[in-house]
């Protein structure tokens, strides 16, 4: 999940970055570039971070419905194996071909529950990516930034550079509290 976060991340602070074009001829000393921390706003965002628990707990609970299944199915195998010998034929497949049916509808729902739950995380990086650019709209117009930039991408830095991070989360916290 942090590495789907830490790509879309990546995205939208290169799209927050071209949300400030420029006219015409820009000389350096005209650009102000500012910087966020993507993993600290990730581990500080309290809404986010309920957000991921839900997430977490939603997948610990699907997971554990999966073993359930798959205790079910290997009893059903087991006692299929025992009474092999001493089922006629015609039973036996019946009972080979529901079993094997029972092995295919779990992998489906398998794949359709790990499919819900991509969606889920998507749909969460999704809103946060949403609310950040938001924030930083507003950020850097008044900071007059021409730029914003994840920190991670800088190869280099001078020292005082603008680290939006802080005000960053403050912003989206006032605006979390607003949404309750």
């Amino acid at each position: 999940m942090f590495r789907l976060l830490m790509k879309l991340a990546a995205g939208t602070a290169l799209q927050a970055a071209c949300l400030f074009p420029t006219s015409g001829v820009v000389r350096a000393a005209d650009v102000r570039i500012g910087y966020i921390d993507v993993p600290q706003i990730l581990e500080q965002y309290d809404t986010f971070k309920e957000a991921r628990k839900d997430l977490d707990r939603e997948r610990q609970d699907r997971e554990e419905e999966y073993a359930k299944k798959v205790e079910e199915l290997k009893a059903m195998g087991k006692e299929l194996k025992e009474k092999a010998a001493i089922l006629s034929e015609s039973k036996r497949r019946a009972k080979e071909t529901e079993f094997m049916k029972k092995q295919q509808e779990l992998e489906e729902w398998r794949a359709l529950q790990s499919k819900e739950l991509a969606e889920k995380e998507e749909g969460l990086v999704k809103r946060l990516e949403a609310d950040v650019r938001k924030v930083l709209e507003v950020i850097a117009e008044k900071e007059k930034l021409t730029f914003v930039v994840r920190r991670d991408l800088f190869l280099y830095m001078q020292p005082g550079s603008k680290d939006l991070t802080a005000t960053v989360l403050a912003e989206l916290r006032k605006q979390s509290k607003e949404k309750k």
